[in-house]
């Protein structure tokens, strides 16, 4: 997952007078972030269907969407840290709770590797979704970008690059890894479904954060086709982890360069 930083999110100077972390008045939900959310709550459903621990990750991915569905305060940069960090962290039970029962049971997929090739294209995709984003790399190497982007509250930018970071594992295990251990029959369409959600869960938070514009829309329906087609080729859900981690890694740095030159609040 690409964590972006619209304009509305920087900080610039002082500490909020009411860092208030949700704001009720904003209930009910757009029609946007209902139809995203309902797409997540159908793959949750259809992955309770294939029994075993997957009942669990389902359980934990209705969880974690009901808790994204709560009016979080927007902008983010009038929220304390604390508050900003819990929203981060909500976002996260379904990944990590997907890689921590896989852990725990042994999933198949856990042990299966991929010849070498696969890691190739593998790091292909990884470069040609970096292209697709239209990140100028030279000019996040200078700095250029950040300066463009302005000061983000220290808390605040590395909670988003942790979760830039920490995120591809966890979506991998959660959405790509139906692929390999369900049924033949129902991997395919169970895999298309999950790759409709892993796109559906980018919006259900609030905010646009650089989402809705056609490209944002381009790039992520295709590296959901393309990561979700690496790994049903490859049998293995490292080459794909690989193209994932690679993409995020360029908007962690972004992150932890605003975060680097705003001023630390509470």
């Amino acid at each position: 997952m690409v964590a972006a930083t619209p304009a509305a999110e920087r900080s610039t100077s002082a500490t909020p007078p009411f860092p208030r972390v949700f704001d009720w008045a904003r209930w009910p939900l757009s029609r946007g972030r209902l139809a995203a959310a309902a797409c997540v709550l159908a793959f949750a459903v259809a992955l309770a269907g294939t029994g075993g621990s997957a009942r669990v990750v389902a359980v934990l991915l209705v969880a974690e969407t009901l808790l994204l569905c709560l009016p979080w305060r927007l902008p983010r940069t009038t929220r304390s840290v604390a508050g900003f960090w819990t929203e981060t962290l909500c976002g996260l039970i379904a990944p990590l709770g997907a890689v921590a029962v896989a852990w725990w049971t042994d999933a198949a997929w856990w042990g299966q590797s991929a010849d070498w090739w696969w890691y190739a294209a593998g790091g292909a995709l990884g470069a040609a979704l970096i292209w697709a984003s239209g990140m100028n790399l030279r000019a996040l190497a200078t700095g250029e970008l950040a300066f463009l982007a302005g000061p983000t509250r220290p808390g605040h930018g590395y909670a988003r690059a942790t979760a830039t970071l920490v995120g591809p594992a966890g979506e991998e295990a959660l959405f790509r890894g139906v692929v390999l251990t369900t049924a033949a029959g129902t991997a395919a369409p169970l895999g298309l479904l999950a790759a409709a959600a892993f796109v559906a869960r980018h919006h259900v938070p609030p905010g646009a954060n650089g989402r809705d514009s056609t490209r944002a829309m381009g790039v992520e329906i295709g590296s959901a086709a393309a990561l979700l087609a690496l790994t049903a080729a490859s049998q293995s859900l490292y080459p794909a982890l690989l193209a994932h981690l690679l993409n995020n890694i360029p908007p962690a740095v972004l992150q932890f360069q605003c975060a680097r030159s705003g001023r630390p609040t509470p």
